[in-house]
């Protein structure tokens, strides 16, 4: 039967206006979604979910995650949803890494927050998804760490009496762990703990079946795990509880070496998540069921469900599990590499502060000093001024010899020639003005007011700054040989009388006066 070009086009146009309605309702939608406050959100993405519908529940939490936060109950909405995105990512999408990152975004505000009513619940799912991990890949660490977290999550929730996450939390870490120290989980059976309580007597029938399998009696604990499927009355996903009851029965069977009935409870396990959709827990029950065949020796079966294993974890995209390992182990690197900084900043901070410290008291000690010096100098001035006052109370001066000794003083000191020998002394100036050297003494400090050595240091660094001033004739010449030059037995008796009068360093004053001549 042929179709004619006018039905083609009727089909074209009827094609176009259901497409463009239903583009038209989506985005009606998405618009009504965002008119919606973020707890309406919240309540509209869980319902989502419950009726196994995750692209609306993403959405729902999406919106809220993307939401500006201004306030601490924001940022907490904003925390369940992260943690929310997680769980539909892996329950729905079995998208564990898309999981991993949200469930890590929502530990790490919740840390920095501080919202520690709401850590636990984060805490549980990825103890979740280590836990997916390590049974799936036998990894040892990733088990330590799950069991780390919920054990954290038990001790939270018997503290804050959170009942329904004490039974969650102790599922968790029980499911398929038959060496489990029972003994730290006694609180299970306290009498605290309401009836009512989701999972409570699946919870308990959980902790009797592991004790009877420690003891070696696996019939018992195949009635406890058998039992546990007439109670099951948790919120979320019951058949999941079905499933982890399933394998339980068949771990019963596999230490008493009945391998028919184990394969038989593993098929069972099988056939409920294709019923229930669990797509992300087949996998792992094909390759059990696959090492179980090899055992009894049906290596086509065997084969079989080795390819089946294979197959699944391509098209569940449950592989993706190899990755969280990775993921894991950079997150890890990445908070002790932020603490290390942390720890780093604070050392340099106290390292600043101690030698702030340092700094303010060797400039107070030096403070000090200098003031100390300065004043013991005053008074020693002050003592040597009264002693010559004493002392030249008594001379026999007159004041036309002073004017005199001042005159034949000047004419002396004048003469660059003479003050730059190094042997200049007192003694010696007082020779050639055919004088004594108290006489030349005392008039040099009424005149001058300073002490000889002082008076020739002064007239020795004019003379030093003349050479510097003059570039262009002592360019060439050094610090060492001008102080030389000028009569200074060392370097530093240069430097420290250069700065006394000029309150410059000599190599300061040389670069000023070479830049003046450019």
């Amino acid at each position: 039967m042929r179709i004619g070009n006018s039905c083609w086009i009727i089909l074209f146009f009827l094609w176009m206006t259901v497409h463009h309605a239903m583009a038209k309702d989506d985005r009606e939608d998405d618009g009504a979604l965002h008119r919606l406050s973020s707890e309406e959100l919240m309540e509209k993405g869980r319902n989502n979910f419950s009726q196994r519908n995750p692209a609306k529940a993403l959405a729902c939490f999406t919106i809220v995650c993307k939401r500006k936060a201004d306030n601490q109950e924001q940022l907490q909405l904003r925390i369940r949803a992260l943690n929310n995105c997680g769980c539909v990512y892996k329950f729905s999408y079995f998208d564990y890494i898309r999981a991993y990152e949200y469930f890590i975004k929502a530990y790490d505000l919740c840390e920095q927050l501080g919202y520690d009513d709401f850590l636990p619940i984060i805490m549980v799912n990825l103890g979740d998804l280590f836990n997916d991990y390590s049974l799936n890949y036998d990894s040892k660490p990733l088990a330590k760490q799950a069991k780390e977290l919920f054990d954290k999550c038990i001790s939270k929730a018997y503290e804050t009496k959170n009942w329904e996450l004490l039974t969650t939390s102790f599922f968790n870490l029980a499911n398929q762990n038959y060496q489990l120290d029972l003994k730290k989980y006694n609180m299970l059976f306290s009498k605290e703990i309401p009836d009512s309580t989701p999972d409570l007597a699946y919870a308990r029938l959980q902790y009797k079946g592991i004790q009877f399998m420690q003891q070696h009696q696996y019939d018992k604990a195949r009635e406890c795990f058998e039992r546990q499927m007439q109670n099951i009355n948790t919120r979320w996903a019951p058949e999941r509880d079905s499933l982890a009851s399933y394998m339980s029965i068949a771990s019963t069977y596999q230490q008493e070496n009945d391998y028919l009935h184990a394969i038989e409870c593993l098929t069972k396990a099988l056939q409920l998540t294709f019923d229930k959709k669990l797509n992300d827990l087949s996998p792992g029950i094909c390759r059990k069921l696959s090492e179980q065949y090899h055992i009894m020796g049906d290596e086509e079966q065997s084969a079989s469900y080795h390819q089946r294993y294979i197959e699944m974890m391509d098209k569940t995209h449950a592989k993706q599990l190899a990755h969280i390992a990775e993921l894991n182990y950079i997150s890890q690197l990445e908070k002790k590499e932020k603490h290390t900084q942390e720890l780093e900043q604070r050392q340099r901070l106290q390292q600043l502060i101690i030698l702030a410290g340092m700094f303010v008291l060797v400039v107070v000690l030096t403070t000090a000093i200098i003031l100390w010096d300065k004043n013991r100098q005053v008074k020693r001035v002050e003592a040597d001024e009264q002693s010559l006052r004493k002392a030249y109370s008594r001379s026999s001066l007159n004041d036309e010899q002073r004017e005199s000794l001042v005159l034949r003083i000047e004419e002396t000191l004048n003469d660059a020639d003479v003050i730059c020998q190094q042997d200049f002394t007192l003694n010696k100036l007082a020779k050639l003005i055919n004088s004594n050297t108290t006489y030349t003494s005392q008039v040099i400090n009424e005149k001058y007011g300073m002490t000889f050595s002082n008076l020739l240091g002064s007239r020795r660094v004019k003379i030093a700054c003349q050479w510097m001033d003059n570039p262009e004739r002592y360019g060439n010449i050094t610090i060492e040989a001008i102080a030389s030059g000028t009569g200074f037995k060392s370097r530093t008796a240069f430097v420290n009388a250069f700065k006394r009068e000029t309150g410059l360093k000599p190599s300061e004053y040389l670069r000023m006066a070479i830049s003046k001549q450019e």
